[in-house]
């Protein structure tokens, strides 16, 4: 995380908002950018007068909100084609996967929210979301919300530890790196099943 900081972090401070955009857009689609690590720094920098604090909110807000409804609907158009592409139909046409996806789609709401506040959970959930065409209003209430309260979030962590950024960075980046390896743990932990799931995609075909 520190080597990503150190090279987008120079290069936003050299191309501004248009650099802003294009990494809070790409990380909210599909590359899994520090985007709140990267907010935190630029609202550091921009209270020291090399941004617009406003324009840095908005552009955020206005990137992840694209970004996300995107991944949204390339998933929820073309997910199956992509999938199929590249040999993953037969997952998708699981009976376990058509059960996640029905447990999904009654009950997204919170878990839309909270994926907004990781770059890999968020990519991950957007493209559940529209393999299993979760109502699109239910989507777009709840990626909103999370998306206005993750930046808020880390601007106003940004705001307060503005001295100190790069600490603060280094703590969050910690919590990455454990909520990483807690993941790790339960893919270990759960690998037989995993490994059920992935039998179950080639046996149960609908």
């Amino acid at each position: 995380m520190d080597f990503l900081l150190e090279n987008i972090i120079p290069f936003i401070l050299v191309y501004k908002y248009v650099a802003l955009f294009g990494v809070f857009f790409l990380s909210a689609l599909f590359i899994p950018f520090p985007s709140g690590n990267i907010l935190v720094a630029t609202v550091a920098f921009a209270v020291e007068g090399h941004f617009n604090l406003g324009l840095v909110v908005l552009i955020s807000i206005f990137a992840n909100f694209l970004g996300d409804n995107l991944g949204y609907w390339i998933a929820r158009l073309y997910g199956e084609q992509i999938f199929s592409f590249i040999g993953f139909r037969r997952i998708l046409e699981s009976k376990t996967f058509n059960l996640i996806e029905d447990k999904f789609r009654r009950q997204p709401g919170f878990i839309i929210f909270i994926s907004r506040f990781d770059a890999i959970s968020t990519s991950v959930i957007n493209l559940l979301a529209g393999l299993g065409k979760v109502s699109y209003r239910k989507y777009l209430v709840h990626e909103s919300l999370g998306t206005l309260t993750q930046v808020c979030f880390y601007s106003l962590i940004g705001l307060i530890f503005r001295s100190s950024w790069q600490a603060v960075n280094t703590i969050l980046g910690r919590i990455s790196l454990i909520g990483g390896f807690i993941l790790i743990v339960l893919i270990v932990v759960f690998w037989n099943k995993i490994i059920v799931f992935l039998k179950n995609g080639s046996k149960h075909l609908t």
